[in-house]
């Protein structure tokens, strides 16, 4: 166990080393774009997005995720998912190529049917290095996926920058999505030593696609629901609308999604071989959602309190009316964490069949609350989400009591603390920024290190989990 436990540290580590370093500096190439480009720019980027991640979806098709989990894997099956996903990479380009012009007649917009079809080209970079990183992380090697990630990220950025600086407006984001799936997973393939063989075969195939398509299926799903937003704001608001939401969304799925698959690419391998110790999975599980939402919950309702210095501060006004729509995903962020740790709970045990199952039933609940959302407007479709976040933990809490006993209750627990002291902090934050009239900078530093001193206090003072855990850990490393 002190093995395991070693491993998933280092494994987190590196992950986190990712967030930092690859996702910071797609933050910073985020912000230098936002500055060059309008908020149309964006929108129209986000309408084609659909039809880039459902290309994305079908190439995976969850082949990764069954290779990660199963307990041995061969030369055989690896060389079989790998002739696999580029064949499905083309399938995906071939219905993505045909779709497009029907999505640009959908949305109005003649220039999406060259954007969409360029953008898909991604899938087969994205193919190309699925069982690459599944090969890697079932070594639990996160350094050399970090390394790709990172030049990936910068090579890319560097370049949209400088093609939005010389007018080339939403193509320089298209540059940006193809490079960095292309660089990334050269590099990838330079570093690792695995290779595919001639050695194939459609049996090893179809025992991988036998997992795997149920979640290719809830991706599908997944897709379609988490755009359905960008489509209904695309059709009947305008491009300017769609490419605030669409901002505001990124950025706080740039924070979220990253900091919960930092944690959960560290510690799936190492779970995966527990997967038949329900005592032993319940109590990892734990420590997970109390380190996770120790570090989720502040993060997340720190940036929603201090949004109007930050975009203030790094943004034109011309962004200023995605503010709002930021601090609501802010929340949505929060229940993200939870309900990707139950979905990763059913990924372990092997229940890909309960990950659809409940997909379906998250995704009509969820369509239907955005069904009543929309004649109040745009504000109101956001809100939506936050509903739809919230209830989703019902279905996926469900299946976890009953594989190990750790349900909604449980799990409640075991945030209630972190998010507490975390709402407390951001209060704490807001009040204080209320009150200043100073320069940005400057009422981002006084109320947001008043905002983290808090956290850690009110912690400290409850002794939160997940904190003292952390404490735990340096005191250990300090000790040696």
């Amino acid at each position: 166990m002190q093995g395991m436990n070693r491993k998933i540290g280092i494994g987190v580590a590196w992950n986190m080393v990712n967030l930092v370093m690859g996702r910071g500096a797609l933050a910073l190439f985020t912000l230098l774009l936002a500055a060059f480009l309008t908020p149309e720019a964006f929108g129209l980027i986000a309408m084609v997005m659909v039809c880039y991640e459902l290309g994305n979806a079908i190439a995976d098709s969850g082949l990764g995720q069954a290779v990660v989990r199963s307990k041995t894997v061969s030369q055989t099956e690896l060389s079989s998912v790998f002739v696999g996903n580029l064949m499905l990479s083309g399938l995906a380009y071939a219905l993505l190529f045909l779709a497009a012009p029907f999505v640009a007649d959908f949305y109005g917009q003649p220039d999406l049917t060259a954007l969409a079809r360029v953008v898909g080209l991604v899938v087969f970079f994205n193919g190309c290095k699925t069982v690459q990183i599944a090969v890697l992380s079932r070594a639990m090697n996160f350094k050399v996926q970090m390394v790709a990630n990172t030049i990936g990220v910068l090579v890319s950025g560097v370049v949209a920058v400088t093609m939005a600086a010389q007018g080339a407006g939403v193509w320089s984001l298209v540059c940006q999505i193809l490079l960095s799936a292309a660089v990334s997973a050269a590099v990838l393939w330079y570093l690792s030593s695995w290779r595919p063989t001639t050695d194939i075969s459609l049996h090893a195939f179809g025992t991988m696609f036998g997992f795997g398509y149920k979640l290719l299926l809830d991706g599908m799903l997944s897709v379609l629901y988490q755009n359905s937003y960008v489509l209904v704001i695309g059709k009947l608001f305008t491009a300017q609308a769609t490419g605030l939401y669409f901002f505001a969304r990124k950025i706080t799925e740039l924070i979220a999604q990253q900091l919960t698959s930092a944690v959960q690419q560290a510690t799936y391998p190492a779970i995966a071989s527990l997967q038949d110790d329900n005592d032993a999975l319940r109590h990892k599980y734990r420590q997970i959602i109390q380190m996770m939402m120790f570090m989720m919950a502040p993060v997340m309702l720190l940036l929603g309190a201090l949004a109007e210095p930050l975009f203030a501060l790094v943004f034109q006004p011309k962004w200023q009316g995605a503010i709002g729509y930021l601090q609501i995903l802010c929340v949505v962020g929060v229940f993200f964490a939870l309900n990707a740790i139950n979905l990763n709970i059913l990924n372990v045990k092997g229940r890909s069949d309960l990950v659809l199952k409940t997909g379906l039933l998250k995704k009509t609940v969820n369509i239907g609350l955005l069904v009543l959302a929309i004649p109040h407007g745009l504000l109101a479709i956001v809100i939506s989400q936050v509903a739809g976040s919230a209830l989703a933990l019902v279905p996926n809490t469900y299946y976890s009591a009953r594989l190990i006993q750790y349900g909604l209750a449980d799990q409640m627990v075991d945030a209630f603390k972190p998010v507490m002291v975390a709402l407390l902090a951001a209060l704490v934050a807001w009040g204080i920024q209320q009150q200043l009239q100073l320069h940005p900078l400057l009422e981002l530093i006084l109320a947001g290190g008043a905002g983290v001193a808090s956290y850690l206090l009110a912690s400290l003072a409850v002794k939160a989990e997940g904190f003292m855990m952390l404490l735990y850990k340096v005191r250990q490393r300090l000790a040696r």
